[in-house]
């Protein structure tokens, strides 16, 4: 006879992880997370790759990681209201008759991501590269206008 020791706080931990895994499939893009988010309908969308956004003095810069995706297939473009949209599609190899796939991890489908700029940029100076599975596009700020100062003249 095995003896074993329970302890509740272990239930309660897996408990949480179980709700986790649950609501991270339930969220999956083209589900319910446009209507949580907002994000514009781009039809049935199958994925969403991980972007870094960051700002420096000149510009704003985005890494949006896409490994595996032809850059062929990523189209980027700035549409009306400043808003930066990058759409693409990861198309899935062919399986080979003699392959038995245990598990498959990686997202296939077609995905696009959308972000409203500010106003201070240059929609005019986008740049957009792609190395090493990161797509990295480069919004350009707009210079700042300095007031112009008006020298008052004696009448």
């Amino acid at each position: 006879m095995f003896l074993t020791k329970w302890d509740p706080f272990e239930t309660l931990s897996n408990l949480e992880s179980d709700v986790d895994t649950g609501f991270g499939r339930m969220l999956r893009p083209g589900r319910f997370r446009k209507f949580l988010f907002k994000e514009p309908d781009f039809g049935s969308l199958d994925w969403l790759p991980s972007v870094d956004i960051k700002e420096n003095k000149e510009s704003y810069e985005f890494d949006v990681e896409v490994p595996g995706i032809e850059k062929e297939a990523i189209k980027v473009f700035i549409s009306d209201n400043n808003i930066l949209n990058i759409k693409g599609e990861r198309k899935k190899e062919t399986e080979k008759k003699d392959e038995n796939y245990q598990r498959i991890e990686r997202e296939y489908g077609s995905f696009a991501r959308s972000f409203t700029l500010p106003d201070n940029v240059d929609t005019a100076k986008v740049n957009a590269d792609y190395k090493n599975g990161i797509l990295k596009v480069t919004v350009a700020k707009k210079e700042l206008v300095k007031p112009k100062e008006i020298p008052v003249k004696a009448a």
